[in-house]
């Protein structure tokens, strides 16, 4: 007789293939290194745009302004830059490539498929838009095709050999030698291709064909309600939701929150209203609001204890003390508020903005969904507030679940 396979193994088998996929992973885990990049570009943005006028008429008379915009510049407005370098780093690292060739063929590459412009009739030069926002997805397409392709060509000894008496250093030199020159011929030919067509290069081309459709998805309230149910759906059969959406997001709003942070920084209306500050920032302070809960209406030994464990890593938007303590994992009591509590804070953050209760986020990179303050930093006190707002609706939406599995806790621990 046959057995079935629990949905629920069929479900983790399927997400951990997904989530464990070379091209996810390196996107996931790629976009991630990338941080410390966008915070020194967030910081530089706050502080040249305050909103101070004695600090502003400070900055500018003391000649400060032009020394922070340097590292605005340096940082946003060459993200793409940062994230070829990210992706292709981590694909050779989890594919036990050379590091370092990977790297600079994929820069390479990049540069190669990037358009000059001659400017005043005589200057060369790449326009800086192809390094911003606009180039990510061929910056994403270039790092993982040619890392990819360098690691193929080196598996199949498409290699010039050296004796074993050569350096490494040498040698490594010299086996990068030939797959270089391969891929350097195919990007040269592909960027010849396309200067004969309507779109002139690969950036133009993958703007229309690619990055817009995208846009206009990731630009839908729909996408994202939908994708912060879905992460929080894998949540509760213990698959680590926030990682396996997470390629998704970055791909469809790190390129809008790039958009939006170069508008702030250049004192611009901002374009977009979800970027991924806006959902780091705005699904809300749940976990914290749920340990919250958890102190003030338990009386459960085990309940109180989750949420004085909990209480420290929820302020900071870390959730796993309470997935795994309460546990929320394949808990059917909770499986409602932990599903919806996400995805009713984003509807009211995007209703919020739309209405201009709210200001759009900036843009800025804030590490910790700490209510108010996160708000703080991304919008203003406006945003801080809805925050604290949040913060009580889930407690109520929290409430009579928590109260049911209390009482459920009780007996137990009355029984043992």
């Amino acid at each position: 007789m046959e057995t079935k396979v629990p949905f629920t193994d069929k479900l983790t088998a399927v997400m951990g293939k997904f989530s464990s996929n070379l091209i996810i992973k390196s996107i996931a885990n790629g976009m991630i290194k990338i941080l410390p990049v966008t915070m020194v570009g967030s910081i530089c943005a706050i502080l040249s745009n305050l909103g101070i006028p004695a600090y502003q008429k400070f900055i500018d008379h003391a000649g400060i302004t032009p020394l922070i915009k340097i590292g605005s510049t340096m940082t946003t407005d060459l993200i793409s830059v940062y994230v070829l370098i990210a992706l292709s780093y981590e694909m050779s690292s989890l594919m036990k490539s050379d590091l370092v060739a990977s790297i600079l063929i994929s820069v390479m590459s990049f540069f190669i498929l990037t358009p000059l412009g001659v400017f005043n009739g005589k200057v060369n030069a790449i326009e800086i838009s192809y390094l911003g926002s606009k180039g990510m997805f061929v910056a994403m397409i270039v790092a993982l095709c040619v890392t990819w392709f360098y690691h193929f060509l080196t598996k199949k000894n498409i290699t010039i050999k050296m004796p074993d008496n050569v350096p490494p250093s040498i040698a490594n030199s010299f086996t990068s030698l030939i797959p270089g020159i391969i891929i350097g011929a195919i990007t040269l030919l592909v960027s010849g291709c396309l200067k004969f067509t309507s779109f002139g290069n690969i950036h133009d081309l993958i703007y229309t064909v690619l990055q817009t459709p995208l846009k206009h998805l990731g630009s839908s309230i729909w996408t994202l309600l939908f994708l912060m149910f879905f992460s929080e759906f894998l949540w509760f059969f213990g698959i680590h939701g926030s990682l396996t959406t997470s390629a998704i997001l970055y791909t469809l709003y790190q390129p809008l929150e790039m958009q939006n942070l170069a508008a702030y920084t250049a004192g611009k209306a901002l374009p977009n209203i979800m970027t991924m500050s806006f959902i780091n920032t705005l699904k809300g302070p749940r976990h914290f609001a749920l340990a919250l809960l958890l102190l003030m209406v338990c009386h459960s030994k085990h309940l109180k204890e989750v949420g004085k464990i909990a209480i420290v890593p929820g302020f900071f938007g870390i959730s796993e003390p309470m997935k795994f303590g309460i546990p929320m994992v394949l808990n059917p009591v909770l499986f409602i508020p932990m599903c919806l509590a996400p995805v009713m804070s984003i509807a009211i953050a995007y209703i919020s903005t739309v209405l201009n209760l709210i200001p759009r986020a900036n843009g800025v990179t804030f590490p910790w969904n700490i209510p108010f303050l996160s708000g703080l930093v991304i919008g203003d006190w406006r945003t801080g507030l809805l925050q604290i707002v949040q913060m009580i609706l889930i407690m109520l939406l929290y409430y009579p679940f928590i109260k049911f599995l209390n009482r459920q806790s009780l007996k137990e621990e009355k029984l043992s």
